[in-house]
C-alpha cells in the first residue's frame, strides 16, 4: 500500500482523516492505525474511500507493494 500518496490524495481533495475516517464509518484512531500501516482496510473501506476521493485507479495506492 502506498500510504503517502493516499495522504497525498486526502490533502489534495481539502479532506482531513477525521473527515474520511467518518464517512467510512470508522474511528479516527482506527484510521489512523491503517493509514500508518498497522492494520489494513477492508475491502469496504477502499470502496468508499476510492468513492470519496474519487480515485480512478485504487491498485495504485491500495494494492501497490
Amino acid at each position: 500500500m502506498n500510504f503517502n500518496l493516499l495522504k497525498g490524495k486526502i490533502k489534495e481533495k481539502a479532506y482531513t482523516q477525521k473527515d474520511i475516517s467518518e464517512q467510512i464509518g470508522i474511528s479516527l484512531q482506527s484510521f489512523n492505525s491503517k493509514i500508518n500501516g498497522k492494520r489494513r482496510f477492508t475491502l469496504d473501506e477502499v470502496v468508499s474511500i476510492c468513492k470519496i476521493l474519487k480515485i480512478e485507479d485504487p491498485n495504485q495506492i491500495f494494492f501497490n507493494q
